[in-house]
């Protein structure tokens, strides 16, 4: 028996390869010459980064936002702590005398108030 050979030369590169490649080609430089393509991408480019509210300082302005937010909802705590403070001085005699014994080194007639220091607590200056 005869057996059957069947000789496949290797293809070499065809025609049709190369036009497919240059359709591509031609497809992407028709749609990168394209007049809107170009007045997009110009567009986009002022307006990330040269206009006066680009990219950059949007984010600094967000970041600066946020921050402002937290110091915000801080002082609001802060103030309803005060307020708080404030109606108990309005309303407690007990509280208005201790602040003004220990603030204002208030007294009453018959007492005497001695003032002392504690060194722990004071700042030592450098000697020069």
């Amino acid at each position: 028996m005869e057996q059957f050979v069947d000789f496949v030369t290797e293809k070499e590169p065809s025609a049709e390869e190369a036009p497919k490649k240059r359709r591509a080609l031609s497809r992407l430089s028709r749609f990168l010459t394209n007049k809107y393509f170009i007045a997009s991408v110009g567009f986009l480019g002022v307006m990330l980064f040269l206009d006066k509210n680009d990219l950059c300082i949007t984010m600094e302005r967000r970041e600066e936002l946020r921050n402002l937010n937290q110091s915000k909802e801080h002082y609001i705590q802060e103030l309803s702590e005060l307020q708080k403070v404030k109606t108990e001085l309005e309303n407690d005699p007990v509280i208005i005398e201790k602040l003004a014994r220990e603030k204002y080194l208030m007294k009453r007639d018959n007492e005497d108030i001695f003032v002392t220091e504690d060194k722990t607590k004071s700042v030592r200056h450098p000697q020069e």
